[in-house]
């Protein structure tokens, strides 16, 4: 996780800016630094891709074959992807600037005995020279950094003809936003909320076209409609509303203004 620009909020301020984020991460990730296993059902979606209604099994779908590809797990938290993609092969080096959420992936690495770089380090801009890997792979990282310093640096690191994957969620349509913000302040008695900081901001059709025009190639992805409302629906029937969501998504592509979420693929 990082968040904006020094150009959004000048140095002194980014600063802070950057300490409260990675606060608020390893205080997240301090409450599960001690599971390292491997989640086998989550393993499965990235190494047996096979319904594109599921969100991650697409983007596992989206990254290709992994064998031997260097590639960068963009803000990786606690490192659970990190650890899946390395088993498919692929030359994992993942930063985050949570250093609860980097010191857990070197201990998942060292128990599952795999070779992944982690480093404590933002994300806008990195340490890494122009180039530098084949594929980028960020879950919920663009909508904490900004969508066009973050695509900016990802255009930077990537090889010519790599690919960025990323998951992020979308805020398109401003009345769902100001009713789940109320939601969200207000209505406690429906159980917990997912928290989020100060400097999140869901994504927008517009500008998701604004920071991928730099790229040869964008593919767009919407997920999550009337999943939305899961907290509402029973946990057996999930896997079916999310069918229901890629069929009408798919059918009735106006409704991406409702979504949720979007898998995005950029090629350099």
């Amino acid at each position: 996780m990082a968040t904006k620009t020094e150009s959004a909020y000048g140095k002194p301020v980014l600063d802070q800016v950057l300490r409260d984020e990675a606060e608020f991460a390893n205080r997240d990730y301090a409450r599960f630094a001690h599971e390292l296993d491997l989640n086998p059902m989550m393993f499965r979606k990235y190494a047996e891709p096979s319904q594109i209604w599921d969100w991650r099994q697409l983007a596992a779908m989206l990254l290709g074959d992994l064998t031997g590809k260097e590639l960068l797990d963009y803000g990786c938290g606690m490192g659970e992807e990190a650890v899946y993609l390395a088993k498919l092969g692929a030359k994992v080096t993942a930063i985050d600037i949570s250093e609860v959420g980097v010191a857990t992936l070197k201990r998942r690495a060292e128990h599952h005995k795999l070779d992944i770089r982690a480093f404590e380090m933002r994300c806008d801009p990195t340490s890494f020279a122009d180039a530098s890997f084949d594929r980028v792979y960020g879950m919920g990282i663009l909508h904490h950094i900004g969508i066009e310093p973050g695509l900016a640096e990802v255009w930077r690191v990537l090889r010519p003809g790599g690919i960025g994957v990323f998951l992020e969620p979308m805020g398109d349509h401003r009345g769902i936003e100001a009713v789940k913000t109320f939601l969200m302040k207000r209505a406690r008695f429906l159980g917990e909320f997912d928290e989020v900081t100060d400097h999140e901001h869901n994504l927008t059709w517009k500008e998701i076209a604004s920071a991928t025009q730099r790229f040869s190639r964008t593919t767009l992805y919407p997920y999550h409609l009337l999943y939305r409302l899961k907290r509402f629906i029973p946990p057996s029937l999930f896997p079916a509303v999310l069918r229901l969501d890629h069929s009408l998504l798919t059918i009735g592509p106006g409704l991406r203004r409702y979504a949720g979420a979007v898998v995005l693929q950029v090629t350099k």
